[in-house]
């Protein structure tokens, strides 16, 4: 199933945008202000604030890198991806690249997890992440408990694709996360 903007599920539907600061900055303004704060990205002039990530997303995160890990890939997440000048986004999870770059400017896989007030601005991140040469890019549904691959727009998927071709299971993932859940009680 592709999906655009006007035509996403009920749990991915556009909510609000998310806080931005109002002025325009130059990379350098904002690196200054913004760059030692978590939850900061820098889209086309504007610091633009990530949602607070829950317990659920960050449990799923940690879930995530793990899996990547052990599938032989070193990940991360949460830094800053030097994608363009005028972009520079912070991932949810990525595999890292090798090197000694501290801000890589290209990444191989990225996935974002779905707050549910980011739907438009996620959307738009997945296109910046096709133009920034990402060639596996993953949104991850908590609510609905779904995967989705970019593919000119977002296309439900059952399991995550590795660059290597490998899949670490959808269901797999999904089970994890429930168990994780019921170990620390959550009625979520």
């Amino acid at each position: 199933m592709l999906l655009d903007d006007d035509a996403a599920p009920q749990s991915l539907r556009y909510i609000g945008f998310m806080a931005s600061a109002p002025q325009f900055l130059t990379v350098e303004e904002f690196d200054k202000r913004y760059g030692s704060e978590s939850g900061w990205e820098y889209w086309y002039g504007k610091a633009v604030r990530k949602p607070a990530p829950d317990k659920l997303h960050a449990l799923l995160q940690k879930i995530l890198m793990r899996l990547l890990d052990a599938a032989g890939y070193e990940s991360g997440g949460e830094f800053d991806f030097k994608a363009r000048r005028d972009w520079q986004p912070r991932p949810d999870v990525a595999i890292l690249p090798e090197g000694d770059e501290r801000y890589p400017a290209k990444l191989s896989l990225v996935i974002e997890i779905l707050s549910d007030d980011q739907t438009k601005q996620l959307i738009e991140k997945c296109r910046n992440y096709q133009r920034a040469g990402v060639s596996h890019n993953f949104v991850f549904d908590l609510t609905g408990q779904v995967i989705y691959r970019w593919k000119e727009g977002l296309v439900e998927t059952r399991d995550l694709e590795l660059p290597n071709g490998s899949l670490i299971a959808g269901a797999a993932i999904w089970q994890e996360r429930q168990a994780a859940k019921t170990r620390l009680k959550m009625t979520l």
